[in-house]
């Protein structure tokens, strides 16, 4: 069941989510929707950045191109 709210926003966000909303042909509460579920299930940005900092500094200069790689693709942002 959805609920009807009100918040306040800074404009600049607001205009941004419309554009991309109407970019992606959703409707604004669907972005917005979205965006919360993945704030608060998803992990931040930061511990995503750790995470990554710490395997790469676990393995020292051993690391082959090819881990390398897979370190990048498990840091990115999880968006």
């Amino acid at each position: 069941m959805k609920k009807k709210i009100g918040t306040l926003l800074e404009e600049e966000i607001l205009k941004k989510a419309k554009e991309r909303a109407h970019r992606d042909g959703r409707a604004l509460a669907d972005v917005i929707q979205d965006a919360l579920d993945h704030y608060l299930h998803g992990t931040s940005s930061q511990e995503d950045a750790m995470r990554a900092a710490e395997k790469f500094c676990n393995h020292g200069a051993s690391l082959q191109l090819d881990e390398i790689d897979e370190i990048l693709r498990d840091d990115v942002l999880a968006l």
